[in-house]
C-alpha cells in the first residue's frame, strides 16, 4: 500500500477518534440534577478577582459566577449541594456574601464548605463536586452554559 494512502487512512482514524470523544467538563460526580443553562451576565458586576454574583432561576437552584484571576477568566457553579439528593434537600446553598463561600447549610450541614477554589469533598469513599458550567467572555458579557 503506497505511504500516503496509509497517511490518509491513519489521519482519518485519528479524525473519527477525536470527533467522538466527550467534552466532560461539568459531568463529574454530582447529585445535582443537570438543568439546560444558556444565560449571560454582565462583567460589570463581577470585574474584580473573587468577586461574584448569583443568578437566581438559572441551573438547578440558581448559579453562582466568579471572576478567576482577572485575566478574563470566570467560573459558574450551580448552587445545588453537590451531595444531598435533591428529593431530601431541594434548596439552594447558603453563599456568603462577602466571599462567595457555599455550604449546604439549609440541608443541615455546615461543616463543609466551597469556594471558587475547592470544588469538591470526599464524604466517606464517595467524592462529589459541585456541577460547573462553562463561563467564558464574549462581547462584554460572561456567557454561562452548559453545551
Amino acid at each position: 500500500m503506497n505511504l500516503l494512502v496509509k497517511k490518509v487512512i491513519l489521519f482519518s482514524f485519528f479524525l473519527v477518534l477525536t470527533s467522538c470523544i466527550k467534552n466532560d467538563f461539568n459531568q463529574r460526580n454530582t447529585l445535582v440534577p443537570y438543568v439546560n443553562v444558556n444565560t449571560y451576565v454582565n462583567t460589570d458586576f463581577i470585574s474584580i478577582v473573587g468577586q461574584h454574583v448569583i443568578i437566581s432561576g438559572q441551573g438547578s437552584q440558581g448559579i453562582i459566577v466568579f471572576n478567576f484571576d482577572g485575566n478574563n477568566t470566570y467560573r459558574a457553579f450551580d448552587l445545588g449541594c453537590p451531595y444531598t439528593k435533591p428529593s431530601e434537600c431541594n434548596i439552594p446553598m447558603d453563599v456568603d456574601e462577602a466571599t462567595g463561600e457555599m455550604s449546604c447549610a439549609g440541608c443541615g450541614d455546615d461543616d463543609i464548605r466551597f469556594t471558587q477554589y475547592i470544588n469538591g469533598v470526599t464524604i466517606g469513599e464517595t467524592e462529589y463536586y459541585l456541577r460547573e458550567y462553562n463561563a467564558y467572555l464574549e462581547g462584554g458579557v460572561v456567557r454561562i452554559t452548559n453545551f
